[in-house]
């Protein structure tokens, strides 16, 4: 599956919670919604790393669900500025094989 099927499947669940939520996403929530994920997962991986006491039953679900949290954020923003992922990535990959060729790896 690519990252814009993801991004399409999302936008149906994103369409269905704009049916119950008290207030529509904008972007900027959307952001601010993506920095919670983020910090829910670095919560769950500094427990599954021993940093910190573990409280859950099974951290890698934990962690599955949490990426996935994430990317579903992040899908919701790349939606909203029609972001194709798929050519994004790409790009992105072919930048860092770039800047890794000229560090000679």
């Amino acid at each position: 599956m690519s990252l814009e099927e993801i991004k399409k499947r999302s936008r149906s669940l994103f369409e269905r919670f704009e049916k119950i939520e008290p207030r529509r996403w904008t972007v900027e929530g959307s952001v601010m919604e993506l920095a919670t994920e983020v910090g829910d997962l670095t919560e769950v991986v500094l427990r599954k790393e021993y940093y910190k006491q573990n409280i859950y039953e099974d951290l890698d679900y934990q962690i599955r669900d949490e990426v996935a949290d994430v990317l579903f954020v992040l899908m919701r923003i790349a939606d909203y500025y029609g972001i194709n992922l798929d050519e994004a990535y790409e790009e992105m990959e072919k930048l860092v094989s770039d800047r890794l060729k000229s560090r000679g790896v």
